[in-house]
C-alpha cells in the first residue's frame, strides 16, 4: 500500500508539474468559483477501538457512514482548489445514557484538470487532510433528584479524542455550470501516529490504532465558470 502510496503521489506531483513547465493549449482560458454542500462518506479501520469499548460494556463506537459540511472550490486555467470541512454524528439517544459518536474532517487541495473543456474536469489532486474522531458516553440523570441524591451519584462519563494528519491523494470528475457536481475518491497516507486522548495533555497508552484509508465525497453547489470569450462578448453589449 505504502508503494501504491509513492506512485500516486508521484503522478500528482509530475501533473502539477507538467502543467506548470507547459504553456496551457487552451486559447480560452476560463475562470470560476462555487461553494458548496460535501457529503464525505469515509472508510476508518477501526475495529481495535470498537472492541475494547464493548469489552468495558460501553455502546458500541461505530463512526457515521455520511457527513456533511461546507466547501469552496476556485478553478483557474485548468487548476482547481478545494476548502472544506465535515462533521457528522452517529447517536444512540436511551433512558439511561446518551452515545455520540463524531467524525470530522478538514482538507485543501490542488488538481489539475486533464480535460480541454471547462464544463466538464477530470483530475487528479494532492493536497492535506486532517481528520478526526470524537466518542462520548454519559450516563442520564432521574427526571427528579434530591441535590443530596445527586452530590452522591456516580455517574459515568467518558469522552475519548483521536486526530490524525494525512496526505490526501484522489481523482476527481466534475460537471461544472451554474451548478456544480463533484464526485471525489481519495486516499489517505498518514503523517503521524494515530493516539487517542481524553485531552491535548494526556495520551493513553496501549490505545489500538485507527487507520483513516479511503473517502467518497459527492459535492454539490453553485457558482459561476466563465472563459474569457464569454467576457469579451458581455463587454461588448
Amino acid at each position: 500500500m505504502k508503494k501504491l502510496a509513492s506512485l500516486l503521489a508521484l503522478l500528482c506531483l509530475t501533473t502539477a508539474a507538467s502543467a506548470q513547465s507547459q504553456p496551457d493549449s487552451l486559447k480560452n482560458r476560463a475562470f470560476g468559483s462555487y461553494i458548496f454542500v460535501p457529503v464525505e462518506s469515509p472508510i476508518i479501520e477501526n475495529k481495535g477501538f470498537e472492541n475494547a469499548v464493548a469489552a468495558a460494556g460501553l455502546p458500541e463506537a461505530k463512526h457515521p457512514t455520511a457527513t456533511l459540511g461546507l466547501g469552496f472550490q476556485f478553478y483557474v486555467n485548468r487548476g482547481i482548489s478545494t476548502i472544506s470541512f465535515a462533521i457528522g454524528t452517529r447517536k444512540k439517544d436511551e433512558s439511561a445514557y446518551l452515545m455520540e459518536m463524531e467524525y470530522r474532517s478538514f482538507s485543501f487541495n490542488f488538481g489539475y484538470d486533464l480535460t480541454k473543456g471547462h464544463r466538464y474536469a477530470l483530475y487528479p489532486y494532492l493536497g492535506f487532510k486532517g481528520n478526526g474522531l470524537n466518542y462520548l458516553y454519559r450516563e442520564k440523570l432521574e427526571e427528579t433528584m434530591d441535590l443530596e441524591d445527586y452530590l452522591e451519584t456516580d455517574l459515568q462519563y467518558r469522552e475519548i479524542h483521536n486526530s490524525r494528519a494525512h496526505l490526501d491523494l484522489g481523482f476527481g470528475f466534475a460537471k461544472q455550470s451554474f451548478y456544480l457536481v463533484n464526485v471525489r475518491v481519495g486516499y489517505m497516507v498518514p503523517l503521524e501516529k494515530s493516539r487517542w486522548t481524553i485531552n491535548d495533555d494526556l495520551h493513553l497508552n496501549t490505545a489500538p490504532g485507527t487507520r483513516y484509508r479511503f473517502y467518497f465525497s459527492l459535492n454539490i453547489g453553485f457558482g459561476a465558470i466563465f472563459t474569457e470569450d464569454d467576457v469579451r462578448r458581455r463587454n461588448s453589449h
